[in-house]
């Protein structure tokens, strides 16, 4: 099993450069695989805890710098929002700078609002969402990559090209979601919630992606002090059902809270699931 650090970039008390920058580094140094940021743009007044923070793709370059070489990830990028084209760029610029791997966690998000301060369809997000994946891959992968949709280029260039490729990750809980992770993902990212199935998910997911491997992934919270044993256990019982890479944060006030929290879970947890 192998592990996400989700960063305090977002939804923190604490989203300020040394904090980032302090988490960073000892996520790398206890043995998470990854390092998580979080996106939104520009959320409504009545969402404060997910307006105030750093955007997730800078946070990811700044931190690269940083750090020596954990796996860069979105969990996950409100894509739709977004101009695709550009952010392909960004992230096999990243790649190529960085020379890390990166997982693109990609959703359609779930607030109207943002949507309309950035002028994008929220309506039409899931349908945008499966070609703008497909305008992604297209960039990083084709030589002479061409598109005609939404965004229409041809006789073009791009690069960098990067080898192998960002891994796109399928972020949401919903039954579009599950069905797009199966077609197009290379991973499933949901957020865990309680009572999912994620036995059946994983039987589905398998059952209808044409033979490819889908990363069984999640994204949760943890309150380390509800102690490691119970979450080694939380975590055999998800391997069972077919989780491979979960993603996680911890409940936190301050930064020693959530030092002593990554500390822990290296320490503790990390070793066990990896026997």
């Amino acid at each position: 099993m192998r592990f996400g650090f989700i960063l305090p970039n977002l939804l923190s008390p604490i989203a300020d450069a040394h904090t980032l920058i302090t988490t960073a580094r000892l996520a790398e140094l206890v043995g998470f695989d990854s390092i998580w940021a979080t996106d939104h743009i520009l959320m409504p007044n009545e969402f404060p805890q997910y307006g105030r923070g750093t955007e997730a793709i800078t946070t990811l370059a700044y931190l690269a710098g940083m750090t020596q070489r954990a796996t860069l990830g979105l969990s996950v990028l409100v894509l739709p929002m977004r101009n695709p084209i550009i952010v392909a760029k960004q992230l096999a610029s990243l790649a190529h700078l960085s020379g890390r791997e990166i997982i693109v966690g990609v959703g359609v998000g779930w607030n109207e609002t943002e949507y309309n301060f950035l002028n994008a369809n929220f309506h039409q997000r899931g349908k945008l969402l499966d070609e703008y994946i497909s305008i992604m891959r297209t960039l990083w992968t084709q030589e002479h990559p061409a598109h005609d949709g939404t965004y229409k280029f041809s006789d073009a260039i791009f690069s960098p090209r990067v080898t192998p490729p960002p891994q796109i990750w399928v972020g949401g809980e919903s039954d579009a979601a599950i069905q797009r992770a199966a077609k197009l993902g290379d991973g499933y990212h949901p957020n865990l919630r309680e009572n999912m199935d994620y036995r059946a998910i994983t039987q589905r997911i398998r059952e209808t992606s044409n033979g490819r491997h889908v990363t069984m992934s999640l994204r949760t919270t943890l309150n380390m002090q509800d102690g490691a044993a119970s979450i080694i256990e939380k975590f055999e019982t998800l391997r069972a059902q077919g989780l491979e890479y979960p993603v996680v944060g911890f409940k936190h006030e301050t930064l020693g809270d959530l030092v002593n929290a990554i500390e822990l879970f290296g320490r503790e947890v990390i070793p066990a699931l990896q026997k």
